[in-house]
């Protein structure tokens, strides 16, 4: 029998109603990725017993623990992966079409399913939740994008639980795509800006008579946190850490004319309230000082009502 290939593998998803439970109508999505961890774990649990011998008596099951992360690519149609990263979206009338998605209550969930095709071997999660996604943002190349799952539960069968996902096709954002605001005006000294969304998922929702598995995966607080890695240029942007001064960032990327038609998308995602960490740029060498800065983003006041919010224009009517 052949070993299976990675070259080969799939990845589709869609969105469950009820929590942990395949769509009966399933629309699912295939999702293109770099690399993927997802797993259902359970460890074994020994006892303490002493009967009289040096031998360890048979150990039994612990709770599962399913979940993992997928790497990406940022691409024009992760909008539904988005909304379940901050919460809500809305949608303009279309085509094209303009999603505005920000912080708010997680939708329920996802059913993920990692597919070994060449064996005919169908890894199924359900009651996926993100608890983590991560952004990285340079002056060219791709968009790297990463997201974290909590699952509920893990089932394995031979054939898809979506046969004719639809494919979407995969033209990823470019750094060359990309321009950047700060504090409201254009910035051109940014090498570089990396940041987190944090949902701060509970997964300790075990219950007796549950299996061993999640009840519920209720989300915490939103934490948006990042750094800007900036060339040295001027002092302004560093005072504002010294100064401790609230600030904002606002990254647009834009394939075309970016009205949202086919080979027009575009994504800009704003963080409107963020102060920096105050730290001295180092000298590391005869070469060029960078500055880094560390942020961490807020709601106080801003008309969005949302730490983080992003607009997508595409093609798709709904996320």
């Amino acid at each position: 029998m052949a070993q299976a290939a990675g070259s080969n593998a799939q990845i589709i998803y869609d969105v469950e109603t009820t929590f942990g439970t395949t769509p009966v109508s399933p629309d699912a999505k295939l999702l293109p990725f770099i690399t993927e961890t997802l797993s259902r774990k359970r460890p074994l649990i020994q006892s303490n017993i002493i009967r009289g011998n040096r031998n360890l008596t048979k150990s039994v099951r612990g709770n599962v623990d399913a979940g993992g992360s997928i790497n990406m690519e940022l691409n024009p149609f992760m909008g539904i992966l988005l909304k379940h990263l901050l919460g809500s979206a809305t949608v303009g009338s279309g085509p094209p079409y303009t999603h505005t998605i920000k912080v708010a209550a997680l939708p329920v969930s996802l059913c993920i399913e990692k597919g070994f095709t060449d064996l005919a071997q169908y890894f199924l999660y359900n009651g996926c939740r993100i608890n983590k996604g991560h952004f990285e943002f340079k002056s060219d190349g791709y968009i790297p994008f990463n997201l974290d799952f909590l699952a509920q539960k893990r089932t394995i069968g031979v054939t898809a639980f979506d046969a004719t996902a639809t494919d979407l096709g995969h033209l990823p954002f470019e750094g060359f795509e990309a321009s950047m605001t700060e504090g409201g005006s254009p910035i051109a000294y940014v090498s570089e800006v990396v940041f987190d969304v944090e949902n701060d998922l509970d997964p300790s929702n075990y219950v007796i008579g549950g299996v061993g598995l999640r009840r519920a995966i209720p989300e915490g607080k939103t934490k948006v946190s990042g750094t800007l890695t900036a060339l040295f240029e001027t002092i302004t942007l560093y005072n504002k850490a010294v100064n401790f001064t609230e600030s904002s960032l606002a990254i647009t990327l834009t394939r075309g004319t970016g009205a949202g038609s086919a080979g027009n998308e575009s994504l800009v995602i704003t963080i409107p309230e963020l102060v920096y960490e105050e730290d001295d740029p180092p000298i590391s060498g005869p070469k060029g000082i960078l500055t880094k800065m560390k942020f961490e983003a807020f709601y106080d006041n801003d008309s969005a009502a949302s730490s983080i919010h992003m607009v997508l224009k595409n093609t798709q009517a709904t996320l």
